[in-house]
């Protein structure tokens, strides 16, 4: 409780010295891993983030919402193929997952691959159609 209330403050290095105790004594917490990554993340330490996210990927291989996480890590890092590989992860595992569908298409546009990112955007369009306006303008400019 205490982490996710800092982490609510961004009291980011507070999160992250409280999460790494809590992910040593209790490595299967998925909940924990997630939130440290991010805080990893938010924190401007993205390369921890992804180490972070990447051992969480292998504690708990069902969760979207690391997958999505480490997306967002690998993206930060400019490591767009990875971005797109654990997006479209994410949303397999949460095929409902809108803004999932959305950073798939958003990294697809910006290493020009279009086809992708239509798909995605084919995803969105019912899923969040403002969302889906946001990354059709961006696959339009990307023309």
């Amino acid at each position: 409780m205490a982490g996710y209330a800092w982490f609510r403050s961004g009291d980011y290095a507070k999160t992250i010295a409280l999460l790494s105790r809590v992910t040593l004594n209790n490595p299967e917490d998925i909940w924990a891993w997630n939130l440290l990554g991010e805080s990893q993340r938010l924190a401007k330490q993205p390369g921890r983030a992804v180490q972070t996210l990447e051992r969480a990927s292998t504690v708990g291989r069902s969760s979207f919402v690391t997958f999505f996480l480490l997306g967002e890590a690998y993206r930060d890092t400019g490591r767009l193929d990875r971005a797109i590989r654990a997006y479209r992860e994410a949303v397999r595992l949460e095929p409902e997952f809108a803004r999932g569908w959305f950073e798939l298409g958003a990294a697809s546009v910006r290493i020009g691959e279009i086809e992708e990112a239509k798909a995605a955007l084919d995803q969105l369009e019912k899923l969040d159609p403002a969302l889906g306006r946001i990354l059709k303008g961006q696959i339009q400019a990307s023309h």
